[in-house]
């Protein structure tokens, strides 16, 4: 019976706050899903800059030729301290491959 119950869920039914505003984003079979995941327990969400970290960490590791530190600190709004530390593990990872 509740599976029937989702195809009729909108986001105005929902209260406002959180779970509205979820629902308008990502449309109430999402929420569902995610209430299925997290439904009940407290539930940290890294910000969007952490989760998107390890694209832009890879693209420093592209872009990045030996000379470039300074460019791609400007570009990715990083240290140089950082670009050092990316292109160092990925060495690592290379040669431990």
């Amino acid at each position: 019976m509740l599976e029937e119950w989702a195809k009729e869920l909108t986001p105005s039914m929902m209260p406002d706050g959180l779970c509205k505003a979820i629902a308008e984003e990502i449309g109430t079979d999402n929420l569902l899903k995610l209430s299925i995941l997290i439904g009940g327990i407290s539930f940290y969400m890294p910000k969007k800059e952490s989760i998107l970290r390890p694209v832009r960490d890879i693209k420093i590791c592209e872009e990045y030729n030996g000379y470039n530190s300074d460019e791609l600190c400007r570009k990715y709004n990083v240290s140089e301290r950082w670009v050092r530390e990316v292109i160092n593990r990925d060495a690592l990872n290379t040669i431990s491959k």
